[in-house]
């Protein structure tokens, strides 16, 4: 069976519809880790484009050392469809070395970014915002081909924030802020050796976080939190690496360490944030003895034209 005939027409609904997805890749120690992607582009072969600005490079390096992947697209804030369900996919990935800066080449993703995310122009409006924003437009281009879609029912919806209690490995200031989440998607290695996702409602127990409503087994695993508005505008995310383990209630999500994501919004937030995303993009391109490439602003800039037009 083809590829694009794995994919049935309720599913691409929600996979053209939601404005975010989870992609989890596998990290060196054997861990799948997820992270939240938005702007996913499905052409007419059957794939699935996503891209990562070189200062967010670890998906990508990931994948260049290990194919395998899943996408979950399970969040439905701002698609305008209700209990629209979930869509997991499952297969291998590719990323080549290379930085592209161009924007006609993957014009499709762009629109797709820039439609769905209003407020992502601030990032490239303005001779400041380019000169210090320019890393993140420069993008490596991941490809994902599945072997498998499933589609699942939606997550019931939620009635009360999680209440998680500091813990060794989740230190009180993190604990904190999972307290804005209701669920939470929780990465691990399937049966096939397969990473896979699904979206749990995490409750604290002594020790851990009881993840129900999966199928999981022991073994290394990720929680990944994250959020948006209906304009794809106030992203948090937190990731949470660990270990399933078995308890007296069931599968138990032991945290070893977090790894930061987009936290609560302060003063210096915006500030440390640019400048993180410089440090590891200059990194990158050091590491590869790259000249920083030049973006193609006028490419971005008549991509935004073309979407002004069209309202």
């Amino acid at each position: 069976m083809q590829n694009d005939q794995l994919v049935a027409p309720v599913a691409a609904n929600v996979i053209s519809s939601y404005l975010t997805c989870e992609v989890a890749t596998v990290s060196r120690s054997g861990t799948p880790v997820a992270w939240p992607v938005s702007g996913v582009w499905r052409p007419d072969d059957g794939t699935f484009v996503l891209s990562t600005s070189i200062g967010f490079a670890q998906k990508a390096l990931n994948v260049r050392r290990d194919a395998r992947v899943a996408v979950l697209f399970s969040d439905p804030t701002g698609s305008g469809l209700d209990q629209a369900g979930q869509v997991l996919l499952q297969g291998a990935a590719e990323c080549p070395d290379e930085v592209v800066t161009s924007f006609a080449r993957n014009a499709d993703l762009w629109r797709r970014i820039a439609a769905a995310q209003p407020s992502s122009r601030a990032l490239s409006t303005g001779r400041l915002a380019r000169r210090l924003l320019d890393v993140y437009y420069m993008r490596l281009i991941i490809t994902v081909t599945p072997a498998a879609v499933t589609t699942r029912e939606p997550l019931p919806d939620a009635v009360r924030l999680l209440a998680v209690p500091a813990m060794p490995g989740l230190p009180a200031p993190f604990a904190k802020e999972l307290g804005d989440f209701t669920s939470g998607i929780l990465a691990r290695l399937d049966d096939a050796g397969l990473p896979t996702l699904d979206r749990v409602v995490p409750e604290a127990v002594d020790g851990g976080l009881l993840v129900p409503g999966t199928d999981a087994r022991p073994g290394p695993a990720s929680l990944l939190f994250h959020r948006h508005d209906e304009l794809l505008a106030g992203n948090r995310s937190l990731v949470v690496l660990g270990e399933l383990v078995e308890g007296d209630q069931g599968l138990v999500f032991r945290p070893e360490r977090v790894v930061d994501g987009v936290r609560t919004a302060g003063l210096l937030t915006p500030f440390r944030f640019v400048r993180g995303l410089r440090a590891r993009a200059a990194a990158y391109l050091a590491k590869r003895g790259l000249e920083r490439p030049q973006v193609a602003w006028e490419e971005l800039d008549a991509i935004h034209a073309t979407i002004d037009a069209a309202r």
